[in-house]
């Protein structure tokens, strides 16, 4: 129901002129949805959270306004991308400009990698199903995830993939914290809930994916699964086999070798 009003909207918003669409409140969203339906967002005021990857220097393969000598490209993630994923992390979304003119212009350039910002915007084109983005405005947020968490949530799935379930809860529990946005946190506690549940502790299972389940307001699918199994049948879940391979330095995480910060990467080297 929620889905049919929502794209009614977007249709009703694509019937009026485009000069109306860029006032008034935005539609709230995130980069995927844009990312996944371009064409419905078009000229349409929209506002979502991003992840600060760089600048950038993308020039125009089309016509449109977004020259280099008018506007600064940037590239980002979304929000709810989970960047400690090599899949996702190498899937870096590039289409953002701001004009050289805006007030804001200082700000994006001191941008710290992984910072969180939440950018309002217009998609003024689309080529190629990629949507071009005016950024309008932007703010920036407190939490974002940096190089420590992302080593912990990347080894952690690491070592269940091995089937490694107390090294993983090791990891996994040292990702949680101050300051750490909750799609990391989300994922963490689904995370520990499953390596509990495979090891037969169901009830510190139920706990963290309760935790789990709350943070994601009841919308994983995954989650109230591995809730309801928890809570139903826990015997079902239990890992009766043991892999005891180790993680090679050939797995460790792409963003040791890419994070330009070196006065962070102490508390990473502790880990190894």
């Amino acid at each position: 129901m929620r889905t049919a009003l929502f794209v009614s909207f977007l249709l009703g918003a694509a019937s009026l002129p485009a000069q109306d669409r860029e006032f008034g409140v935005a539609v709230r969203t995130n980069l995927g949805q844009v990312r996944e339906n371009p064409d419905a967002y078009k000229n349409v005021k929209v506002c979502f959270t991003v992840q600060f990857a760089s600048l950038g220097k993308i020039s125009n393969p089309f016509f449109t306004k977004f020259t280099p000598t008018e506007f600064a490209n940037f590239y980002a993630w979304a929000d709810e991308q989970p960047i400690w994923q090599q899949k996702s992390y190498e899937d870096v979304f590039g289409m953002l400009f701001l004009s050289k003119t805006h007030p804001k212009l200082e700000r994006l350039y001191s941008l710290r990698l992984y910072q969180r910002i939440q950018v309002t915007g217009v998609v003024r084109n689309t080529f190629q199903n990629m949507p071009w983005i005016e950024v309008t405005d932007f703010e920036t947020l407190d939490e974002q995830l940096d190089t420590a968490v992302l080593t912990h949530l990347y080894r952690g799935e690491k070592f269940m993939e091995q089937r490694q379930w107390p090294r993983a809860i090791a990891e996994l529990t040292l990702a949680p914290g101050d300051g750490v946005p909750t799609t990391a946190v989300q994922a963490a506690k689904r995370n520990l809930g499953v390596c509990l549940l495979r090891m037969g502790e169901s009830q510190a299972a139920i706990a963290y994916l309760e935790e789990a389940s709350d943070l994601s307001n009841g919308t994983d699918l995954e989650v109230e699964n591995l809730l309801a199994m928890a809570k139903s049948a826990p015997d079902q879940a239990i890992d009766r086999t043991v892999d005891s391979r180790g993680l090679k330095d050939s797995e460790r995480p792409m963003w040791e070798a890419f994070d330009g910060d070196k006065n962070r990467p102490a508390a990473t080297k502790m880990m190894r």
